[in-house]
């Protein structure tokens, strides 16, 4: 629409242009005296293209304004849900700093980059914290599942509408992958088949505190671009 208004806009300077030019010389002037309903005609013309192009602007400003507050709702409706699987780890994280003794590891980092060292680094004392009492285990699991259906729920409600926005569509790579590390840091605390409870290995190890590290990085990345 705006390319449109734009090739419309260019026409018509174009041919003010060339009236112009005819106005100025004689012999146009002599015809338009001889012939003024033709005069009249063109000067309506001319008018009734200005007016239209003032009201298709009004239009296209309206839209813009419409489309951007559409948007901006989705990126926070997205950026809460996103931050939900974030929060359960957050919460727990917090409740095994408090389970240590004073001085054990108890200190809080200063910044985003610490804590996620942190989480990095107690991913395995803090499975095991929390399969350590299967009531620990199963509020942490269903927390991460909620959260992670919930957020699953919205991307298929506002993806549509920001994939076609260019810059919100960068920002809906981020999303999928929060859902899958939540689901899967709670599959590594409470499986959901008993078959799956088998001996941690190292491989199991990474890959749960790599889950816990995409879904708080992903969910800070995500609210810090779409703000």
């Amino acid at each position: 629409m705006r390319r449109r208004t734009l090739g419309v806009a260019l026409l018509v300077l174009v041919a003010a242009a060339l009236s112009a030019a005819e106005f100025a010389s004689g012999g146009f002037r002599s015809f338009t005296q001889d012939h003024a309903l033709f005069g009249t005609f063109l000067a309506e013309a001319v008018l009734l293209v200005g007016v239209y192009l003032v009201i298709d602007e009004i239009f296209q400003r309206r839209e813009t304004r419409r489309w951007s507050d559409v948007t901006s709702l989705g990126k926070r409706a997205l950026s809460a849900r996103a931050d939900e699987p974030a929060t359960v780890i957050r919460a727990a994280v917090a409740e095994l700093a408090l389970a240590k003794p004073p001085g054990a590891g108890r200190e809080q980092p200063s910044g985003s980059a610490e804590y996620l060292e942190l989480v990095s680094a107690s991913a395995d004392d803090l499975r095991a914290w929390l399969r350590d009492d299967p009531g620990r285990a199963r509020a942490f699991a269903n927390g991460m599942r909620t959260s992670a259906t919930r957020f699953e729920d919205s991307i298929v409600r506002w993806g549509p509408t920001l994939v076609e926005d260019p810059d919100s569509a960068e920002l809906l790579n981020l999303l999928p992958d929060i859902v899958d590390s939540a689901r899967s840091a709670a599959e590594s605390v409470a499986p959901t088949a008993a078959e799956n409870a088998i001996v941690w290995s190292d491989g199991d190890r990474q890959s749960f505190a790599d889950d816990l590290l995409v879904a708080l990085e992903n969910a800070e990345k995500f609210a810090e671009r779409a703000s």
